[in-house]
C-alpha cells in the first residue's frame, strides 16, 4: 500500500470497513474480535498503529515482522478464529512510524473468534453468538454468495490458458455430442456459461473466480488464492511420514484428473453387475467423491483439500460454506447448491450429476464395493467425508452389551440385527471387549457433556485410567454409567431395530411410561438421536423409534462433532 492511499484511509475516519488500533510491539487484544466481525458481514482494513483519533502512534521499530508471522499463524489456527482466515499483512513506513495494514475480506462463511460470533455495526464489532434472530439473518445472508461469481475487472481472456477450452471440448464431446457449448467461441462459452457477468447492482463486469478456477493459467490462480491447494495423501506403512503424496495447485480440471489417479494408483478396482451393466465400483464411487468435493469447496478459504488414504479408510476434508452442523443423513438430507456455474461445467463433463447425487450415490455403492460399509458424511465449515475401507460393527458385542446393561435376554435376536448396521470406527477395528469399553466410554463422556439438550450426567468414570480402577467394569455397565446415561444407552442400543415404545420399557426394566417418554426418549428425539418411523401421526398406534445417524456415530463413539 502506498503512502497516500493509507492516509486516504486514515482521513475517513473509523466506520462499518474501517478500524484503528494502538499497538506497539504485540497483537491488540480486540483485534481478533474484529477480524471475525470483518469477515462476517462486508469486509474491511485495519490499521495497527493508528489511535482513535486518527493519528499514527507506529508500532514499535523491529516489531513489524513478529506482529505479521504472530497474525498469519493465528488466523490459520482454528484455536483462534474459525474457519482461518487468509491475510497478507502490509508494512507501510511513514514519517510518524510504521503502520501494519491488514485487509480483511467478506467471507461467504460464518467466523466465530474463541467460540462467540462478531458482526460489524458500524465501528464496533457486536458479540451475537447468543442472539438467536442475528444469528439466523447472518447465515441466511452467508448462504445466498456464492463466492464463485465474484467479478475480478483486472482478469481477461490473456490470464487464461487456451489449451484448457480444447481440453473442456473434449470432454463435453465425449459425454454428449450435442451439447450446444461445442459450437462456441471461447468468449462466447465464458458469457453463455456465466463465467463472464455483470453485477447489475454495481454496475461491475467481467471474468469471475470460477472462470478462473476452470480455465486459469496456474500463475492466474495463485495470485488471485495464494492459499489454495488441493492434496492427495498415502499413510499406511509409516504413521510418521507420508508414504505418497501429490499437492495440487492448479485448474480445476486438471485437478480433478490427477486426484483421480492417485486415488486408482493407491486402491484396488472391484467390478459389479447390475443387470448386464458392469460396473466399476472403485470409479463411480471415487467420482462423485473428488467431484464433490472440488464442486462444493468455499474457494476463499485459506484451508486445502485433504484427500487422507489410510489402511483403515479415506478420508476427505474439504473447507465448506455450511448450512448446518452435523453428520447427514443420505436418506433425508437437503442438498442446495454451493458452486452452481462450477458444478454445470463438472456435470457437462460427465463427472457429477444433480446436486445431492453425490452423497446418494457413494451411499449406495460403497457396500459393493466394502461389504457392509457405510460412508460418514459430517456437514461444518470443515465438510468430512469418511469412506471405510474396513469394517467393525457394534452387532459384534450385541450379547457383551445387552449382558453389560442389564438389557433382558430377549432383546439379543433384535439388538444383534439392529446393530450390525452401526458401524465402529476405523481405530477400533479387530479390537476385544475390553477396548471396546475403553474406547466407547470415554467417548459417551467425551461427546455427551459437550451436546446441549442431552443432560449427560458426569461423575463416575470417564478416562481409561479412572475405568480400570472400576472393580468388574468388563461385567457391569451401572459400575461406570449414572443411571439417566445408562437409559440413554440402552435406548439408543435398542432402537438400532425400529421398536415399539412398550417393548422398548419391557426389555429395560422401567415401569412409568410418562416419565420414561419425558425424560429419556423425548431428550433423545430433541437432539436428533431419535426419531419416530411414523413422524406425521405421533400416536399411531403402530408407532416405532429407530436410531438415527446422528445417534449412530454417538453411540459407536466415533468422537466427532455433532452439533
Amino acid at each position: 500500500m502506498k503512502i497516500d492511499e493509507l492516509r486516504n484511509i486514515i482521513s475517513k475516519g473509523e466506520s462499518t470497513r474501517i478500524e484503528y488500533k494502538e499497538c506497539s510491539d504485540r497483537v491488540p487484544s480486540s483485534m481478533y474480535e474484529t477480524v471475525a466481525s470483518f469477515s462476517n458481514t462486508d469486509g474491511g482494513t485495519m490499521l495497527l498503529g493508528v489511535n482513535d483519533d486518527q493519528e499514527i502512534s507506529g508500532i514499535n521499530e523491529g516489531a513489524g515482522e513478529k506482529l505479521k508471522n504472530d497474525i498469519i499463524t493465528a488466523l490459520n489456527s482454528p484455536d483462534c478464529i474459525e474457519p482461518p482466515v487468509f491475510v497478507e499483512p502490509d508494512l507501510v513506513e511513514t514519517d510518524e512510524g510504521m503502520v501494519l495494514v491488514i485487509k480483511i475480506p467478506s467471507s461467504s462463511q460464518v467466523h466465530n473468534h474463541a467460540g462467540r460470533i462478531y458482526f460489524r455495526d458500524h465501528e464496533n464489532d457486536i458479540d451475537i453468538t447468543d442472539n438467536q434472530q442475528r444469528l439466523s439473518e447472518l447465515y441466511q445472508r452467508k448462504r445466498t454468495l456464492f463466492t464463485e461469481t465474484k467479478i475480478y475487472s483486472s482478469l481477461t481472456i490473456n490470464d487464461l490458458d487456451e489449451e484448457l477450452f480444447e481440453k473442456a471440448r473434449k470432454l463435453i464431446k465425449a459425454n454428449r455430442s450435442d451439447h450446444p457449448w461445442l459450437y462456441l467461441e471461447n468468449e462466447e462459452l465464458l458469457r453463455e456459461s456465466i463465467l463472464y457477468r455483470k453485477d447489475f447492482q454495481t454496475g461491475e463486469e467481467g471474468l469471475t473466480l470460477a472462470a478462473a478456477l476452470i480455465f486459469g493459467k496456474d500463475s492466474t490462480i495463485q495470485s488471485l488464492l495464494p492459499a489454495y491447494k488441493v492434496e492427495g495423501m498415502v499413510r499406511r506403512e509409516n504413521i510418521d511420514r507420508w508414504d505418497d503424496r501429490i499437492t495440487l495447485r492448479t485448474n480445476l480440471i486438471e485437478t480433478y484428473q490427477k486426484l483421480k489417479e492417485f486415488v486408482y494408483k493407491h486402491l484396488p478396482e472391484k467390478f459389479h453387475m447390475e443387470g448386464d451393466q458392469r460396473i466399476d465400483l472403485r470409479d463411480v464411487i471415487f467420482r462423485e467423491v473428488i467431484g464433490n468435493a472440488i464442486v462444493h469447496r468455499e474457494y476463499t478459504s485459506a484451508l486445502s483439500t485433504d484427500l487422507i488414504i489410510s489402511t483403515d479408510d479415506v478420508t476427505i476434508t474439504n473447507p465448506n460454506k455450511a448450512l448446518f452442523h452435523g453428520p447427514l443423513d443420505p436418506s433425508s438430507f437437503n442438498p442446495y447448491p454451493k458452486n452452481p456455474n462450477i458444478r454445470k461445467f463438472f456435470t457437462s463433463f460427465g463427472w457429477t450429476d444433480e446436486i445431492g447425487s453425490g452423497v446418494r450415490n457413494t451411499n449406495k455403492w460403497l457396500p459393493r464395493y466394502v461389504p457392509n460399509a457405510t460412508p460418514i458424511f459430517i456437514e461444518d465449515d470443515v465438510f468430512k467425508t469418511i469412506i471405510p475401507l474396513k469394517v467393525a460393527q457394534l452387532g459384534d458385542f450385541a450379547n457383551k452389551l445387552r449382558s453389560w446393561l442389564d438389557i433382558d435376554e430377549q432383546a439379543l435376536p433384535h439388538l444383534e440385527e439392529g446393530l450390525k448396521h452401526v458401524a465402529l470406527p476405523s481405530s477400533v477395528i479387530d479390537v476385544d471387549w475390553k477396548q471396546l469399553i475403553l474406547h466407547l466410554v470415554p467417548s459417551w463422556h467425551n461427546m455427551g457433556t459437550k451436546l446441549n439438550g442431552l443432560k449427560w450426567v458426569s461423575g463416575k468414570a470417564s478416562t481409561k485410567e479412572e475405568i480400570q480402577e472400576v472393580p468388574s467394569w468388563t461385567q457391569k455397565g451401572t459400575k461406570l454409567l449414572q443411571k439417566r446415561n445408562t437409559y440413554y444407552i440402552q435406548i439408543l442400543l435398542l432402537t438400532s431395530n425400529p421398536i415399539a415404545l412398550d417393548e422398548m420399557m419391557r426389555w429395560i426394566g422401567y415401569k412409568n411410561r410418562a416419565t420414561f417418554r419425558r425424560n429419556y426418549l423425548e431428550t433423545l428425539e430433541s437432539i436428533g438421536f431419535v426419531s419416530k418411523t411414523i413422524p406425521d401421526v405421533p400416536n399411531s398406534p403402530d408407532q416405532k423409534y429407530q436410531i438415527t445417524e446422528r445417534g449412530k456415530l454417538f453411540l459407536a463413539g466415533h468422537n466427532i462433532k455433532l452439533g
